[in-house]
């Protein structure tokens, strides 16, 4: 009794670890754990799931300039946060400008998670969870992001977003 146990709990353990990778291809998601191989080009998503983090470090940089140059610089660029909508890249960097004088204030960025989906070989969605944190005040705003990026010839940009703070 005790062997055919054993048995079947061995077997279970065997088979799930042959329906993992096939549920994880089955998902087409690509997290956050991508390889990244300097030998040959790099996936499209890798480079997606780059330009978010390298726009996350020019966040806590506090470099505005150089984190909207991940942005689409046309006014068909639509940017929506909370309930805030900003029509085009000049109105989402008027914005920040002057919604952060002072570059101490925009706080440091943490992400959760990230994933990537291809939608076609020029289309991206990217879902980011990530917090923020403001030293001075000691608070932490929790937010996700919904990302729509479109290759160009000089990259990946950002044409579409929504993020909502929780």
């Amino acid at each position: 009794m005790i062997c055919c146990r054993n048995l079947s709990r061995i077997v279970s353990i065997f088979l799930l670890g042959f329906c993992h990778p096939l549920l994880a291809q089955e998902r087409e998601w690509q997290v956050d754990s991508l390889p990244a191989n300097s030998s040959v080009s790099k996936p499209d998503s890798q480079q997606v799931y780059e330009v978010l983090l390298k726009m996350l470090d020019r966040w806590n940089a506090h470099d505005i300039d150089a984190y909207l140059e991940v942005y689409w610089k046309s006014p068909e660029l639509l940017v929506v946060v909370n309930s805030e909508q900003f029509n085009g890249w000049q109105q989402l960097h008027d914005s920040y400008i002057n919604g952060y004088p002072d570059r101490a204030a925009m706080g440091f960025i943490q992400p959760k998670r990230i994933q990537v989906k291809l939608l076609k070989s020029d289309l991206a969605l990217a879902l980011t969870w990530w917090s923020i944190t403001f030293p001075a005040s000691k608070k932490t705003v929790v937010g996700n992001t919904t990302t729509d990026l479109q290759k160009f010839n000089d990259g990946w940009k950002i044409v579409a977003a929504h993020s909502s703070t929780g």
